[in-house]
């Protein structure tokens, strides 16, 4: 199966999702728990859940899953914004991804301070192809390199 069908599958089966909650205990005016899935009526928008616990096609929380969009304190999703992200894309302090930038990064293409992939590029780097100022890997280009090569 080529990717865009593969693409057009999910984005098709998501946009059938529709299911709303929103807890009624609040926390500095925000729900507890706020589960948003699906697109609204036109089908332009994502649903936006927004809430201490927030699940949704695009998440905002202290605890965010998002199936597309997380933004939060630990953001779980495809594209992650937040402290401590695990995801395919991620910006974030801890990232683990396939593509990461972070101060700590552990992920297949990492960028950070501390990075640890099959391409690791940082200050501190260990992997397949390692690039910075202290690096480990198979292949290493920096000024202190522990390599094979």
């Amino acid at each position: 199966m080529k990717l865009v069908e593969y693409i057009k599958k999910y984005a098709s089966a998501v946009s059938q999702l529709n299911y709303q909650f929103e807890s009624q205990t609040k926390i500095f005016n925000l729900p507890l728990l706020s589960i948003k899935l699906g697109f609204e009526s036109d089908n332009t928008e994502m649903r936006h859940a927004k809430g201490i616990i927030a699940i949704g096609t695009k998440a905002t929380g202290l605890l965010s899953i998002g199936i597309f969009i997380s933004r939060g304190i630990i953001a779980i999703g495809s594209i992650s914004i937040g402290l401590g992200t695990v995801s395919i894309f991620s910006f974030g302090l801890f990232t683990v991804s396939v593509l990461g930038f972070g101060v700590i990064s552990i992920s297949i293409f990492a960028f950070g301070y501390l990075a640890i992939g099959v391409l690791a590029v940082g200050y501190n780097s260990i992997g397949i192809l390692a690039i910075g100022k202290e690096v480990v890997g198979i292949i290493g280009i920096g000024e202190k390199v522990d390599s094979l090569f």
